[in-house]
């Protein structure tokens, strides 16, 4: 269909006389060497071998009509957080913690010392 209203629409360019375009020799200087050389303009049309051919893939993956919120939510309705449960004693204090994890009560403890140690030697210098 694309192909046949192209041919239909060139049909009528046809009958126009085309006028032979100047030479810019000091635009031709300043281009790359592909652009500035003219190639003669010819009607033919490349071989084909269907007519996806002439659309990119991407220009046919359109979707129809838009997704309503609700059609989204019920897509992304299994995308939720899962509950944890790989809960464990800290050996050290006794808390709870994530297992593989370091125990927030204890780092608390542990950055609170560090700091005071810090305002301490700052103090004596």
């Amino acid at each position: 269909m694309a192909a046949a209203l192209a041919l239909h629409q060139s049909r009528s360019w046809l009958a126009v006389p085309r006028l032979p375009l100047p030479r810019l020799s000091l635009a031709a200087a300043f281009l790359p060497s592909f652009l500035a050389t003219q190639r003669p303009f010819t009607w033919a049309i490349p071989p084909l071998s269907s007519l996806l051919e002439l659309f990119p893939p991407w220009l046919l993956a359109v979707p129809k009509k838009k997704v309503s919120h609700s059609r989204k939510n019920m897509r992304s309705a299994n995308k939720g957080l899962k509950d944890k449960e790989n809960f464990v004693q800290c050996p050290s204090c006794g808390s709870t913690k994530l297992a593989h994890h370091i125990c927030p009560t204890c780092y608390r403890d542990i950055n609170l010392k560090w700091k005071a140690r810090k305002a301490e030697g700052s103090a004596e210098l």
